[in-house]
């Protein structure tokens, strides 16, 4: 419509992971949350406040108790986005897994499309 091309995947966490891998996980990906570096880096702003677990704690296990763990797909080697991830983890109360994937599938779909 707006001769845009779509990145192949569901969304961000499979492309990154890399779209083949993501699907081989099956039914793994549905009880995990997601961290990216951004969300890494921006997990208070885009987690915590919208969904008022800074002013209520106790909805946390609502939200997130069906989570089995918390999976940081890495695009970096950054220890201060690891220790970020590590304590979004912590604040979840979800077991904490790190997957260095780089950019994925996204780097060749943009090297296709360059």
């Amino acid at each position: 419509r707006h001769g845009v091309a779509r990145i192949e995947g569901p969304h961000c966490y499979s492309f990154f992971l890399g779209n083949a891998e993501f699907e081989a996980l099956g039914d793994d990906t549905m009880r995990a949350f997601f961290l990216t570096d951004f969300l890494a880096r921006q997990f208070d702003a885009f987690v915590t406040r919208p969904l008022g677990l800074d002013r209520h704690p106790e909805l946390r296990d609502i939200y997130f108790g069906n989570y089995e763990k918390l999976v940081y797909l890495a695009q970096s080697d950054d220890p201060e986005l690891d220790a970020r991830a590590r304590a979004a983890a912590e604040k979840l109360g979800l077991p904490f897994e790190r997957v260095r994937t780089g950019y994925g599938d996204l780097q060749t779909a943009l090297a296709r499309m360059g």
